[in-house]
This record gives C-alpha cells, structure tokens and sequence, in this order.
C-alpha cells in the first residue's frame, strides 16, 4: 500500500516493515530512519523551494528514492549507513527552463561493512537555465566490502543552458569498489536526423529523445501510476525547452 506524505519532518520506519510512500509538497528539512531490515521505496517531487533531506540507514536497511525536482530550488541530500549489510539507491531526474537555477548536493557515507550505494542523476535544461550536481562518497578507513557508484548525466537544450558537476571521491579503505562519472552534452543530432526522415518534426523529435533520456530513471518506479505520473510532470516541465 502507498501512503501520501506531506511536509513530513521526521519519519521513523520500524524494524522489518515494506513501505512506500509519494510526497509532493515538501517541508524545508526532513529526517528518515530506516529500521534494521526495513524496505522502502520513496517518490518525490520537488520544486521551487530549498531542502535537505537526511537519512540514516540501520542494518540490512534498504532504501530507493526517486525525487523528481522542477523549477527554482536547491536540494540537498545526506544518506548515512550506518547499520552493517545497508542499500541506498538515491536517483535524480531535474528538469530547467527559461532562467530557473538550482544546485543539488549529494553526500553519501559508508559507516559500516558490506554497505552499498548507487545514484543516477539525470538533467534536461533549456533556455537560460543554470544546474550544478556536487556529489560526493565517503569511505572511512576501517571499513570492508563496501560498494558504492554515482553517476551524473545531464543534456544542454540550448545554447544558453549551463550545467556543473563536481564529483567527489574520499575513500580511506582499501577493501572497496567504487565508481563515479559524469557526461554533459546536447542532443545527438545523428538520431535527430533519423526521426526526422520518419516523418517526426524537430520538436516533436527533440521531445521524445529527451524524455527517453530521462525515463532511464523514471522507468524504474515500480507503481505503474506513480510511474506514468512522475513522466507526466517531468514532461510539464519540458514544455519551453525542447
């Protein structure tokens, strides 16, 4: 069953139990505690306001998040494993049109053994809009089997649009696998061609490549209505800039 969250401030998840849960309308700040064993699966749609969301994960705790982020707005992340066995997967989609700027920080910490973490961040900006991605991992020295890969994609939809990415890798460990990336660039104009000779406009073809380029992320929400309704909104966002 999926509950409607609404400005949640504190959200504690009891030891063993599966949930998932939509939240649209955010508070400024929000605290989550995973419980040992805990699974939860956590939709969000952010736009225009500043937030930080901060998780602590107990062990064999595992935690996916999508956020959606739209418009003006700065987000900011901070995931903490600390329970031996935990999963974090922590997944962006951001969307920017005419001048609208934001900054989304990123900051995973594996305190504990045999901990893993994965997030992929994806960016569509158009017009004057301007993105920065500061994203960062950090591995103490006494920790083992620990996993851990970010990657950050993003495309250019004008000539004006602006995208940063800072990654960052402390790792203090020896008995780790651990990855991170980043790729900016603009539509590739070979498969623009393509779509056109089929008979596609250039903006209907520009659309479709992008919103393909986003649904990697957005085609792994479980809830086929959730699902189709974050691409909705995402597609929303667009509108302007392709």
């Amino acid at each position: 069953m999926t509950r409607i969250l609404s400005k949640q401030r504190l959200l504690t998840i009891d030891p063993g139990c599966s949930e998932v849960f939509i939240e649209k309308q955010l508070s400024e700040k929000t605290e989550i505690v995973v419980g040992k064993g805990a699974h939860v699966r956590h939709y969000r749609l952010h736009e225009d306001l500043d937030h930080s969301l901060d998780v602590r994960l107990e062990e064999n705790a595992v935690y996916e998040l999508i956020t959606l982020h739209r418009g003006n707005g700065n987000l900011t992340f901070s995931f903490d494993l600390t329970g031996r066995g935990a999963t974090c997967r922590s997944d962006v989609v951001y969307v920017l049109t005419a001048d609208q700027q934001t900054i989304i920080r990123s900051d995973v910490r594996h305190n504990a053994d045999k901990t893993v973490s994965r997030q992929l961040v994806k960016g569509a900006v158009g017009g004057q809009g301007q993105a920065v991605f500061e994203g960062g991992i950090f591995i103490p020295y006494d920790k083992k089997e620990i996993d851990g890969a970010q990657q950050h994609r993003a495309l250019l939809l004008s000539s004006d649009a602006s995208v940063k990415a800072v990654p960052r890798l402390e790792i203090y460990a020896d008995d780790v696998k651990c990855a991170h990336g980043s790729a900016i660039g603009t539509l590739d104009p070979d498969q623009l061609f393509y779509l056109k000779t089929r008979g596609i406009d250039e903006s209907q073809a520009r659309n479709l490549l992008t919103t393909a380029f986003l649904n990697e992320v957005l085609d792994t929400i479980a809830d086929e209505k959730i699902r189709e309704e974050f691409k909705q909104s995402a597609i929303e966002g667009l509108k302007n800039n392709v």
